[in-house]
C-alpha cells in the first residue's frame, strides 16, 4: 500500500504525520510526504530560467530552501517508522499537484490535515483538504484540527 501525506509546515503538520504513521504501520505502508511550493497566477505565467526578473530566482531558491527544512523536519519526526518513506517537494496549485501526484505514483490513499497555513490564506485560496476531497478518486482521510481562535 502506499499512501501520500501532503504537509506544508502548519501546526497541523505534525498530527497528520502521527496519523499518517499509525495507519501506515497498520497497513505495512509506504509513505510519501509531499510539500507544495505555491504559485501564484502572477508566478505560473514567469519562466525561472533565462526571465528578465532577478527576484524570481531568489523567490525560487527561497521558496526551495523551506520546503527542505519543512521536510527535513518531517523526516525527524519519521524516526522509528518501519516501512519504507520518502519526501518530495512541487511547484504549483496545491490541490491539483496532490492529487495528480496521487494519480501518478498509483497512491491508495491522501491522508492530510484539514487545517494549514491559516484562515486569511484559506479566504483568498479556498481550502486545499476540500479541493482534494471533492476532486481526487482517491481515498482522502482528513486529520482534524482545533479550530483556530
Amino acid at each position: 500500500m502506499k499512501i501520500l501525506v501532503p504537509i506544508d509546515g502548519s501546526k497541523m503538520m505534525k498530527k497528520t504525520i502521527d496519523a499518517a504513521k499509525e495507519i501506515g504501520e497498520k497497513f505495512q505502508a509506504e509513505l510519501t510526504l509531499l510539500m507544495i511550493i505555491p504559485s501564484g497566477s502572477t508566478f505560473d505565467q514567469i519562466s525561472f530560467e533565462g526571465t528578465n526578473y532577478p527576484y524570481t530566482k531568489e523567490l525560487k531558491n527561497a521558496n526551495e530552501e523551506n520546503a527542505k527544512r519543512v521536510l527535513s523536519e518531517a523526516e525527524k519526526q519519521m524516526s522509528g517508522y518501519s516501512h519504507e518513506f520518502k519526501t518530495v517537494y512541487l511547484m504549483g496549485k496545491a490541490w491539483e499537484k496532490i492529487i495528480n501526484y496521487a494519480e501518478e505514483e498509483g497512491m491508495d490513499m491522501i491522508v492530510m490535515g484539514n487545517r494549514g497555513l491559516g484562515a486569511f490564506s484559506r479566504t483568498l485560496l479556498g481550502s486545499v483538504s476540500s479541493k482534494v476531497i471533492n476532486h481526487s478518486p482517491i481515498t482522502v482521510v482528513v486529520v482534524k484540527g482545533e479550530l483556530e481562535k
